[in-house]
């Protein structure tokens, strides 16, 4: 009897620590991506307003870009605005077409800060706009062959950018994408990570 008691006992307590165990796996849930505040981005980006505007600028010079390389973080201050900054570089290049050992190297660094509107917040989707405003240093230098020789210097610029549609699928590691006009790019794709609830 005292061996079918303890035994009994013994089912009891280990079927007790079993349930605890299911309990805590099944209430170990994810978090949301909307619950987590703090965002942190890589992304690449095609189609920068500096290209377009040295491209058409006139002269005879055949433009080369490979976009741009952007860097950000995104501090979410409720469910819909958020706050943060983007730093991007740009590259660009041009050869005079009539003489291809001219050349003009246009290497733009951006600062923007950033504020962003998310309309739609769903645990692993989100959409969203933004603007963001600031400047660009251009580290600028040119080469030629004959009188022209080299030459370089560094110019301050405006930098902007407006963001018509943008997307998160994910929760805490997440692909993202965005779509608008500016000094960053027209289309851009990376990815993001968000942490701290």
């Amino acid at each position: 009897m005292k061996k079918a008691l303890f035994t009994l006992v013994i089912l009891f307590l280990f079927s007790g620590v079993i349930f605890a165990q299911t309990e805590q796996a099944v209430n170990k849930e994810k978090p949301h991506q909307q619950d987590l505040l703090n965002e942190v981005y890589v992304s690449y980006g095609m189609g920068s307003l500096y290209y377009y505007i040295n491209v058409n600028s006139g002269g005879n010079w055949s433009w080369t870009g490979i976009g741009s390389f952007i860097v950000g973080y995104t501090r979410s201050m409720n469910k819909i605005i958020g706050v943060g900054f983007q730093l991007a570089y740009t590259p660009l290049s041009a050869k005079y077409t009539y003489n291809s050992s001219s050349t003009k190297n246009y290497n733009y660094i951006q600062a923007l800060a950033r504020i962003k509107f998310q309309y739609l917040n769903k645990p692993t989707f989100a959409m969203y706009s933004g603007i963001a405003i600031g400047v660009s240093m251009d580290y600028y230098s040119e080469s030629g062959s004959g009188s022209t020789g080299s030459s370089s210097k560094q110019e301050l610029a405006p930098a902007a950018q407006l963001t018509l549609l943008g997307f998160r699928v994910g929760r805490g590691g997440a692909f993202c994408g965005e779509f608008g006009i500016g000094t960053l790019s027209i289309i851009n794709l990376g990815v993001s990570i968000k942490f701290g609830q």
